[in-house]
This record gives structure tokens, sequence and C-alpha cells, in this order.
């Protein structure tokens, strides 16, 4: 079969030599547009298609409890009662495991370092089948209450702080002041949920908590047993929350109204949920790019092979067949587009290592990220595919073509083939749809883009600096020693020249830290089938609101006076006032936890709580306003003292200068105190719309890329119709019709192909209005405007497109025309 081809590939070679022109245009839009499609299939092939890099990672399931009614955050947690429950009871399962991530201070070196890690029961390491490199892995009985203090390092935490050396199994590390023994080494380039985790210590959980249902704070992952399915397993976790709405029937009622369940689901499905829509998005505005850009090529290809058409009579006239010419036409479309498929796929895997400039680096599984044979393969089908859908364009034409029809169309005189004329025409339609489509796409995420950053988010967000800590308990035992930890601190921050307000939180907005908690109003009536709610659970110290310029709509905020002696008391948010009391002053109103399962029923325990301010409704989550529907409501810190939180300084001065000196008054405060995760608001919120923003400026990139082509697409069949069209122009002239009636037929005819394009893309962008729907925020699918918008910018660009060639028509002289043989 090869050796059949090499006549064809030896012709095509040398037709490909003589018009380099062609071939290199075309190499270079092939190359542009596959690689941009390589670049995104890299990405979606790494993180949405391949499997965790653990063994058979596909049987791996995450059980998640879920509250929907209640106003709880999409919890993906499960309570340590459920993991023994489901270790009985779940036979679908051949392993099951918890763990959580953590943070410990580690202060083995000079200065104080936060390194993120993973707490883990020991069967997590069975369940993912995966030994350490050096050492061990933990055993079951160092899963239990006092045998815990082991650490099993990264491959890259081992050779930073003892360059490799097996020796440090045994040593001791310290953590959070508390020495942890080294028991093993972690393979190289091993990575299991969180890329930033360092070392592992074993979870070990107390009796009580044993026997604890829905305090969830673990991730709960087990591994499905052979032949077993996610749905057995759904069904076997279904029947066990049924028996144990039977076995606590007090729990029964308010679980149900809280809407209460368990999702099964791949773990792998937890990991790219947030970001699987906006990548096929990308990537389908990318697929967009290459139809685009294979339209323009088959323009250009019509054009070549009208040109060509009597030298295919004249081939055709000496003996060759008509499907040897349609081969070679083949064949040569498929050596150009395989050619621009390589420099593509070397353009698609070098714009990968690009990933921070645009933000994909902090997608989920972005360390993952590499072209293997599976990007390699892809890019090359496409080109190749590429390349024979060029050819199908002219290639129809082959099959009808005869000498005498192509002596009169090639013509220099003739008026010029129909067909051709209507197909390239159709073509340029076709194209400027695409491309409305893709700049729609674009300007809606634009327009989403700004609306976000125009939220007022219910606090200030320039000139606040922000900075965590967490105090071991190693050095501070109880709470008498935080509560002395914060007022060291804070007193050490506010001295610092430019600080204005500063305060400390547990809650810092855009940082997923967030408690929640149910909390009831001492006069609230529950109506049937009513949910208790679980609002964001917060705690500040003076200072904090004013900071943070949350604004205070009554009452007042937290001030010295709350401390651990006085009355307890709370600051509600507007959304959670509104809900117990609508229609009457918050202030002075007495709220309570509940301490039994008896929601509603209080006795001498219950610890009542005052309302002495209400603030506006933050968005703290993310500033489209997900997260917790339910409101907030806040602590004072003196009353709860907390072991992590962050600071809020505010300043009018350059925060990297109060970074600098915040670091230097901390560690008077406690030198073994490590200053971790030292962001401003600004950064955190644009940290929040990393993923927005990428999303967005890669369908700008292509947006613009496809209006390019767009325009060049309608200027070269405007050019190719007035060289088609010379003598008819020239008769035109001669017999009476001026230069300007030449101009407004040709740029009458380009108008017409632009309409005709424009409303086939508003009806593509009808058609995948719903596509787009989840990633917008603040406009509609539809947006009139932005529509408007980009039905003149298109408009005008291709209109401009067709300027030039209605110009050099009017320049056509009848004389020289009408004489041309």
């Amino acid at each position: 079969m090869m050796l059949s081809l090499l006549p064809d590939i030896h012709y095509s070679a040398r037709s490909v030599f003589k018009d380099w022109r062609f071939a290199a245009m075309v190499m270079l839009t092939l190359s542009v547009c596959i690689g941009v499609n390589t670049a995104l299939f890299t990405i979606i092939n790494s993180v949405l298609l391949q499997p965790l890099p653990v063994p058979d990672a596909d049987a791996i399931v995450l059980m998640a409890n879920r509250y929907p009614k209640a106003g709880v955050n999409d919890s993906n947690n499960s309570a340590a009662g459920d993991y023994y429950d489901r270790m009985r009871d779940v036979t679908a399962l051949q392993d099951q495991a918890m763990f959580s991530s953590v943070a410990y201070t580690m202060n083995d070196n000079a200065a104080p370092e936060r390194v993120s890690g993973m707490a883990a029961t020991p069967s997590l390491f069975r369940l993912l089948r995966v030994a350490p490199a050096l050492g061990r892995a933990f055993t079951d009985n160092e899963g239990e209450i006092g045998s815990a203090q082991k650490v099993m390092l990264s491959y890259g935490l081992w050779q930073k702080l003892y360059a490799g050396d097996a020796s440090a199994l045994g040593h001791d590390l310290r953590l959070n002041g508390r020495p942890f023994t080294i028991v093993g080494v972690m393979p190289r380039g091993f990575l299991f949920f969180d890329p930033e985790v360092r070392y592992w210590v074993p979870l070990a959980f107390a009796p009580e908590q044993k026997q604890a249902h829905h305090n969830n704070n673990w991730y709960s992952v087990g591994r499905i047993k052979p032949g077993a399915t996610l749905a057995q397993v759904q069904s076997q976790v279904d029947a066990l929350n049924a028996a144990n709405l039977e076995r606590f029937p007090k729990f029964k009622e308010v679980l149900i109204n809280a809407g209460f369940h368990t999702q099964v689901l791949p773990l792998k499905d937890l990991l790219v949920k947030e970001v699987r829509g906006t990548l096929y998005l990308l990537w389908g505005g990318a697929a967009f790019v290459l139809l685009i850009g294979a339209v323009n090529i088959a323009n250009l290809a019509l054009a070549r092979t009208s040109l060509r058409m009597k030298e295919f009579a004249t081939r055709l006239a000496l003996g060759a067949s008509h499907a040897q010419i349609a081969r070679q036409l083949i064949v040569e479309n498929v050596m150009i587009a395989f050619a621009g498929g390589l420099a593509g796929l070397g353009l698609g895997i070098a714009s990968i290592k690009a990933l921070g400039i645009i933000g994909l680096d902090r997608f989920p599984r972005a360390t993952e990220v590499h072209a293997g044979a599976t990007v390699i393969l892809f890019a090359l089908i496409v080109a190749v595919l590429a390349g024979i859908c060029i050819a199908l364009a002219p290639l129809a034409g082959i099959f009808r073509v005869s000498l005498s029809t192509a002596l009169r169309e090639s013509s220099r005189t003739g008026t010029g083939g129909r067909r051709s004329r209507m197909a390239r025409q159709t073509l340029v339609v076709a194209q400027i749809g695409f491309a409305f489509v893709l700049l729609a796409g674009a300007g809606l995420l634009l327009a989403s883009f700004r609306q976000l950053l125009n939220v007022d988010p219910g606090f200030r967000t320039a000139g606040v600096l922000t900075a965590s800590i967490s105090a071991p308990g190693s050095s501070y035992r109880n709470d008498a020693d935080l509560r002395s930890l914060m007022n060291r601190s804070l007193q050490e921050i506010r001295r610092i020249p430019g600080v204005k307000a500063a305060g400390a939180t547990t809650g810092i907005p855009f940082k997923s830290n967030y408690n929640d908690s149910v909390i009831i109003a001492e006069s609230h009536t529950m109506k049937p089938g009513e949910s208790y709610i679980s609002p964001l659970q917060l705690i500040a110290t003076p200072g904090y609101m004013e900071a943070m310029g949350i604004a205070l709509v009554k009452g007042r905020y937290f001030e010295e006076r709350d401390e651990e002696r006085s009355p307890r008391v709370v600051i509600v948010d507007e959304t959670l006032a509104h809900r117990f009391w609508p229609d009457r002053d918050p202030i002075g109103q007495r709220m309570y936890q509940p301490n039994n399962i008896d929601f509603l029923k209080t006795d001498e325990h219950t610890q009542w709580l005052k309302v002495v301010g209400v603030v506006r409704t933050s968005r703290l989550v993310d500033l489209t306003g997900g997260g917790n529907f339910a409101g907030a409501y806040y602590y004072p810190y003196a009353q709860s003292p907390q072991r992590s939180y962050s600071f809020a300084i505010s300043t009018g001065t350059d925060t990297s200068t109060i970074a600098r000196a915040l670091r230097t008054s901390i560690a008077r405060v406690d030198g073994s105190l490590a200053l971790f995760d030292v962001k401003t608001i600004t950064e955190r919120r644009d940290l929040s719309l990393a993923s927005r923003r990428t999303s967005m400026s890669l369908a700008l990139a292509f947006g613009c890329l496809a209006l390019f082509l767009s325009a060049v697409g309608i200027y070269s069949v405007l050019s190719y119709l007035l060289g088609q069209r010379r003598r008819e122009i020239g008769i035109r002239l001669a017999i009476g019709s001026s230069p300007a009636g030449i101009f407004q037929l040709f740029l009458r005819e380009g108008l017409l192909l632009i309409a005709s394009g424009l409303i086939l893309g508003i009806a593509g962008s009808i058609a995948l209005r719903t596509a787009i729907k989840n990633q917008i925020y603040g406009v509609q699918p539809l947006d009139p405007r932005v529509i408007a918008s980009v039905a003149l910018v298109l408009g005008v660009v291709a209109t401009i497109a067709c300027l030039r060639p209605a110009q050099q028509a009017t320049k056509v002289d009848p004389v020289v025309v009408l004489n041309e043989q």
C-alpha cells in the first residue's frame, strides 16, 4: 500500500515545493490551531481523563454527607462514626480509610516553617496500594490514641531535610513542638489528593469519636471490591443511613428535614468537579478555532484548485483517472497538514510549560499535566483529519472536471465557476458564524468577570494585609495561654507604623477554613418540615471588623470588655438577623447552640448568647455568593480561643513594608511561631477568581484569533471573486457603470456574506447557551449588550476586510480586460 503511494507522495512534494507560499500559509495556520488544541487536550487528558496516579484509581470512591436544606457548604466529609459503621456494613468496599489535611510547624530548621501534611488512618496506604520506598507504612496499632507519634516523609522532604540519608529512619522530627518518629519515606513523585502534602501522620480517634455522627471533619474513601459496582456501594450506604435513622430516632426528623443523604462518587470527580465545565468549554473554544482555521485553508485550497483546473483537465486527457488525481490531492493536503500538525504539536507542548502565566497551574492535578503518547497521537490524528477535510472541499469538483469546462473556467477572461464561488462564499459564512460564537462566549466571560470585580463583598479589599498563625499545643496548653498570645500579638502589630487597625479571625475571606454549626434564636418557632440551619461560625477579636471594613448595621462591634468572665455575646449578619427577627430589632435578643439532640430544648447547661451587633452580610467564600446561604455569626475570641487564626491588618502604606515588620513583631512575641499564608485581601480575591480569569483570557485569545482568521477569509474570498469576475466588471464599466457602482456591488456582496454569517452565529449562540450558563455570573447567556457588541466588532472588522477588494474592483481597466485571451 505504501509503495503504491510513493509516486503520489513524490508528485505531491513537487507540487507543494512549487507552490510554497500556499504550503507555508496552511502550515502556519494549522500549527497555531493544532497547537491550541494540543495544549488544551494535554490538560484535559491529564486532569479529567487520566486516573489518579495510584494503582486501580478508578475503583476509589468518596462518601460525602450532605445536608442541602440546612445551609451547609457543599460538604464532602464524613464523621468518624460513619467510618466505623461503614467498615462493618458496607461489604461492597474492599478497603476503607479516612484522612484530612493538616499543617504543622516544623521546628527542626533555623526558622520555623509551616508545612502541609495529611493525617490518615493506617489503612489508607493499603487502600492506595502504594508502599514506602524506604522503611514502612503505619501499623494498625499506630492509629490509636497514644501510639500516633509517627511520621512518613515525602521523597522531596526527605531529600531536603536529610539529603537522602537512609539513617533518617528512626530519627525524630519536631512538628508543632512535638517529636514524631520517622518510620518511612514515600516514593519519588507519589501524589494523592493534595500535591502540597509533604508528610503523613496517623489519624487516631478517641472512643467517643468512634461513636459520633454528623460532626463531619474527615474525608471517607473506599476501594470497590472486584465485581462490585458504585451503585452497590451507594445502595449499601443508603441502607446503613436508613438503619441509623431508626437506631437514633431523635435524629430522624432533624436529618430528614435537613435533606441528609450520603453521596458516593469517584474520588477523581471530587477533585475536578469545579474545573470540568471550564476545561471542556475552553476545549470547545479551541475546537472552534481549528474549525475556522480549516475553513480558511479550505477556501485557499478551493482557490488553488480552481487555478489548477486546466492542469487537471490536461492530465485527464493524457490518461490519468479522476481517482488518481483525487488521491494525489488528498496526499498533498495531508502532507501539508501533517507538517503543520508536527509544528502544532511542538507549539502545544511548549505552551504547557507556560501554565503559570495563564493560571492553569492552580487547577486541580496541575502537577500531573504532561504530554505523553496519547497527546502525540491526538495531534497527529487531528492533523491527518484536517488534511483530509481540507481536501474534500475541492475534491467534489475534480470528479466533474472536463477539458472543455476547465479551459473555459480557467480562462482569465471567464466569469468563473458558480459552484466554486458558492462553495467559497458558504465557507466564509460558516467562518463568520463560528467566529461570532467564539467572540460571544469570550464577551460573556469578560462581562461576567467584570461583574465579579464590581461585586461589593461586604468588606474592604484594598489596603488590608492578612497572615496566619497556628499556636502549638506543646507551648500553649490552655485557653489562658492562647488569650495571652493573642493580646501580645495584637499589641505588637498595632505598634507597627502605618497600621490603622488590626484584629484576627478564624475565617478570613476567600480562604477555605470555615466552620458551620447550628444556632437557634430563643423565640424562634419551627414550622412543620422546616430544617434547622447551620450558618458559618466565625470567631473574631476586637478590631477585626474595623480592619476589614465590615459595616455595622446595628448595635456595636466586639470590645475588650467581651472577655472570658463577661456574659457571652454574639454578632450576626443581616441574612441571619432577617431569618430569625424579620420584624423585630435583633439587638438584645438571645441565641444558643443546642447541646443535645432535642435542638429546641434548653436547660441549666444551655449557654445563652446575647446579640450585641448586626453587620453586613459578607461574601466570605467567593464573590458569586456561593457557599453557605444561611448567613454567618461571630463569637468574640476571648470567649472562644482557637489555636489557628488569621490576622487582618488595615494599612495606608505599602503592604510589603508592613509584611516585613509583621514578621519581626511576631518573632518578638514568640520566635518559634511560623507566620504563613501572608497575602493581601486583593491577592486572595484574585486567587479565588483565578480559574475564571484563565478561562476568560483563553477565550479572548481564541476570539481574537477567530476574528483575524475570519477577516482574512472574507478578504481572500472577495479578492478571489474579483479575479474571477474581471471580465464582468470590464463589461459593466464599458456599458456605463461607474466606479462607485462597482464599489457598491462588491461591498454589497461582502456585507451579504457578513450578515449571513452573523445570523448563523446568533443561531449558534442560542443553541450553545446552556453550555456557558454555569460559567458566567451576573449576565445572561444571550445578553443583548454582549451580542450587539460582538456583532458590531465582527461586522466592522469584516467590513474593513471587504473595502480593499471592493476598491481594487473600481480600478479594473475595461480595455485591458476585454482584450485578454
